[in-house]
């Protein structure tokens, strides 16, 4: 067992700890005395569930994680269409399987699933030797399950596979016509989606974006209370609790997309920087497991895994500020949810796995 803890990166796992402490108070602060008063409790478990993956593929060597990751991409494949047919809808989206009582929502480890296999196809050969077919290919294979997710519909958990799009084919030395070939792909796609593709509601949010205005009591409610919880808690907050927004149940889905509101309104501007400093130490280390990783794929899915945590970190804080249009995605740590905390710790311990192979070896 010491053996196993010995594998840990102590940089990582200390800025990992203080994350999920900071994710645990603002759950416990903003499920007080609401029908969600114990969430902090069940995300607690979650946690713990989490240490312990990480802790097992600490010492594992990523190698064998990578030599199976084609058959993972398949069985991933079929789960995000099979939970269209039989998987529980919610909120009108049909993303998850009910397990044991539990949900599961498939696409969470999809996500870390693809960048895998991705990154194992693309690494296994040298960068010299891997042509435009085999990165459009590999572009095949991500936008193939993210066509699948927004059939649930999930567009934010789709746009949270861009990030295995843009940065793999930048590490392969991708020319810059082709990456203005690729945003000009992007753009047009982005007008096929508006006209054939998005739905109304989500159509809407765009429109409460470019003016929250416009519906304060409807579809920008919940953009509004944020944005007033974050600016009411000044430069240091209204302390552990206190929040208004929070305790008087202003503020919406305040344990999952809005958490971070939560924290922000409570320990104000300093907080903020906190908890982003904190992120940031977070995104430093994944990419010094880029840099010092022993074989190409490994380097791309710390790279990828870099882009996916900024991702999230930028959409999620964007969104509860106003800046970006209501996506539901995620904030590692701060948000609940088994699925994605368990993907999440999934992903890092791959990369404790690669940071404790570079010691080793």
């Amino acid at each position: 067992m010491k053996e196993r803890f010995r594998a840990l990166d102590p940089r990582l796992l200390w800025v990992l700890l203080a994350l999920i402490a900071l994710g645990t108070l603002t759950l416990y602060s903003a499920g007080r005395n609401t029908p969600q008063a114990g969430i902090w409790l069940k995300q607690s478990l979650w946690n713990l569930l989490g240490m312990l993956l990480l802790l097992l593929l600490a010492t594992m060597d990523p190698r064998r994680l990578f030599r199976y990751s084609f058959p993972a991409y398949l069985v991933g494949l079929v789960a995000l269409a099979a939970v269209l047919v039989v998987g529980k809808k919610i909120g009108g989206s049909t993303r998850w399987f009910v397990i044991l009582g539990q949900t599961f929502q498939p696409s969470e480890l999809m996500k870390w699933v693809t960048l895998l296999y991705v990154s194992h196809r693309l690494g296994s050969r040298n960068a010299e030797t891997v042509g435009r077919l085999e990165l459009f290919g590999a572009v095949g294979l991500v936008v193939f399950p993210m066509l699948l997710i927004q059939r649930q519909p999930d567009l934010g958990m789709a746009l949270s596979y861009l990030p295995i799009l843009v940065i793999i084919p930048l590490m392969k030395g991708l020319r810059a016509r082709w990456v203005v070939a690729l945003l000009l792909l992007v753009g047009l796609g982005g007008f096929g989606a508006w006209k054939f593709v998005l739905k109304p509601y989500q159509k809407q949010r765009v429109m409460i974006f470019l003016d929250p205005s416009a519906d304060l009591q409807g579809k920008g409610y919940q953009v509004n209370q944020s944005r007033i919880a974050i600016g009411s808690g000044g430069l240091i907050g209204k302390g552990f609790t206190s929040g208004s927004q929070t305790q008087l149940n202003f503020l919406p889905v305040k344990t999952t997309d809005f958490a971070f509101s939560v924290w922000a309104e409570e320990r104000g501007f300093l907080g903020v920087l906190l908890a982003l400093g904190l992120f940031g130490l977070l995104l430093s280390r994944i990419l010094d497991a880029a840099r010092v990783a022993h074989t190409n794929a490994e380097a791309y899915f710390c790279a990828g895994a870099a882009g996916i945590f900024a991702l999230h970190l930028l959409v999620n804080v964007g969104m509860v500020a106003g800046a970006l249009p209501n996506k539901g995605m995620v904030l590692p740590f701060f948000s609940a949810g088994g699925s994605s905390t368990l993907s999440f710790f999934l992903a890092l311990g791959l990369i404790m796995g690669i940071l404790h192979r570079s010691r080793v070896k």
